[in-house]
């Protein structure tokens, strides 16, 4: 069985217009591992900030960051926790 860890995922996105429903998409596919979100809009310069906390797998949270990352204009940080 893996173990399920808690993580944090900042995902920034530089073109809103582009490729904001995609992201959106790709957390409904991992929602039940979504803990919290917190989206900050910057409208008037078509920029979104994006914080989660989840509790999933080191396999899931790869796999969500990697999906995440090959997203043109969107850039992915994640941090886990060491509890």
């Amino acid at each position: 069985m893996k173990t399920h860890q808690y993580h944090t995922l900042s995902i920034t996105i530089y073109d809103r217009d582009k490729v904001y429903r995609k992201v959106g998409e790709l957390l409904h596919d991992f929602a039940d591992s979504i803990l919290l979100r917190v989206g900050y809009p910057i409208e008037n310069e078509n920029v979104a900030i994006i914080f989660l906390i989840l509790k999933m797998t080191g396999d899931d949270i790869g796999a969500l960051s990697g999906r995440l990352g090959q997203l043109e204009s969107v850039n992915v940080k994640v941090t886990t926790l060491k509890i």
